[in-house]
């Protein structure tokens, strides 16, 4: 997602700033004073840009159509449908924007370098797509509900591979025979863990049984979302780069969004340890789409910058927020990613002090060092909300360097983008914010003041 203009008001909220007690045992008590912690405030205002924005987004992307593709249900008893589909039509957007670029036929095109992101970017998805289906695999109450053919099967209808995926067809091209072929490879490593495959050609060694693909991912329908509403009148090749890459990043905020929705019901249903599982799934997600938004700097700097006007994405002067806030459901993602900050209390088992006091953080403490044995589904939980934090802010730095490199600085500037933290740079403020985790900060700063210490305080 590249543009520009994003600013928002950060407003100041008030905290706490009592320090907890380095407390490891009823019994014991510091020997020394411990240092006063100021906890850190959380703003919690992003907004999407104008509606009329958001729209105009949503057209070029097609993302109403997609968003059916998306929703659309063929297996009721199959929990994951919701998750899985829309990771596949990402995949499969990906090899449609393979296909587009090695018939590019600009001359100046970078080709090499393009196969090797975009087959980095397919290898990635098939990463997390097998660490779907393997979780799903290993929970008693999911597995077996996926919809597979077997080889062996009797009914000649059945294929042991799509036909309408188009990773079969790039693997017998000889432009793309390279590239395919080394993404099928990836396909039969990721998913050796798990007792079926995906079904686009991959070897399949040991004979599993794959997914019914083509009924799951829809590929025709898919390619039938490649054109955009302005192909008529817009003659530029890397109208169809930005296309690919936005309905690339969009399925997979999809599937977050369903992710996070999952983790919270794990939270409250007290299932850590799927839980943890879909926080480190989120995070490689996020980690995804920072990869994939590094596809901009591929593009052709002059066919970009004619493209932005053709487009019309520079915002009006009184628009100040960036491309990027027009996915209204990125916007989303990233305040519930954030909001899971609201479930620690839960997680440790404690009240929050309506007074302010270090409960948490003492709770915390006690995790970290005297009950991790017992607890350490707890304490890899809270790493793994942590490792989307990381991520999401990570995330949001590489847009505004990928920003500023793609428009320039000083376009980036002129667009309140490229300023100082200090000057109100919103996107700064995404990735510089205190942490949204400031007990589980305070815990951590305390215990390491005790260690420094020799452990002379218990």
């Amino acid at each position: 997602m590249v543009d520009l203009h994003w600013k928002l008001n950060m407003p100041n909220s008030d905290m706490s700033s009592k320090s907890p007690k380095l407390s490891l045992s009823e019994k014991s008590s510091p020997r020394k004073s411990l240092p006063s912690l100021q906890l850190p405030s959380i703003t919690n205002d992003i907004a999407t840009a104008a509606p009329p924005l958001c729209a105009a987004y949503d057209h070029y992307l097609r993302l109403p159509e997609l968003r059916k593709l998306w929703e659309s249900t063929e297996f009721p008893n199959w929990n994951n449908e919701p998750i899985i589909k829309p990771a596949l039509q990402a995949l499969e957007i990906t090899f449609r924007f393979i296909s587009t670029v090695l018939s590019d036929p600009r001359p100046y095109a970078n080709r090499t370098e393009w196969n090797r992101r975009l087959e980095s970017i397919a290898t990635r998805q098939i990463e997390i797509i097998a660490m779907l289906c393997e979780d799903e695999e290993q929970n008693p109450e999911t597995r077996g509900t996926v919809p597979t053919a077997y080889l062996s099967s009797g009914d000649s209808k059945i294929r042991s591979y799509s036909e309408m995926s188009l990773l079969p067809i790039l693997a017998t091209w000889y432009k793309s025979k390279d590239v395919a072929q080394r993404i099928l490879l990836s396909v039969e490593c990721q998913m050796m863990r798990c007792s079926y495959t995906l079904g686009l050609g991959e070897p399949n060694l040991a004979g599993k049984p794959s997914l019914k693909y083509d009924t799951v991912c829809k590929p025709n329908e898919v390619h039938a979302l490649k054109t955009t509403p302005y192909d008529d009148r817009i003659e530029n090749y890397e109208n169809h780069a930005v296309h690919a890459t936005h309905q690339i990043v969009e399925s997979w905020i999809h599937v977050s969004r369903k992710l996070l929705e999952r983790i919270v019901e794990e939270i409250e249903g007290k299932s850590l340890e799927k839980a943890t599982e879909d926080c480190y799934t989120v995070e490689r997600i996020w980690k995804l789409l920072t990869e994939v938004e590094d596809i901009h700097l591929m593009m052709d700097p002059g066919d970009f910058l004619k493209l932005k006007n053709q487009l019309a994405m520079k915002s009006t002067h009184y628009e100040t927020a960036a491309f990027c806030m027009r996915s209204k459901e990125l916007v989303e993602v990233t305040k519930m990613c954030r909001d899971l900050r609201h479930r620690v209390p839960e997680i440790l088992e404690v009240e929050v002090d309506p007074k302010g006091g270090p409960r948490i953080q003492e709770a915390a403490m006690k995790l970290y060092v005297a009950e991790k044995m017992s607890g350490f589904e707890k304490v890899h939980l809270l790493q793994g909300m942590q490792a989307i934090e990381v991520a999401m802010k990570r995330f949001f730095y590489g847009y505004k360097q990928v920003l500023t490199v793609v428009m320039g600085s000083s376009e980036a500037n002129g667009n309140r983008v490229g300023l100082s933290c200090d000057g109100g740079d919103s996107l700064t403020h995404m990735f510089l914010e205190p942490t949204y985790f400031p007990s589980l900060d305070a815990a951590k700063t305390f215990l390491g003041y005790f260690w420094d210490n020799d452990n002379k305080w218990v």
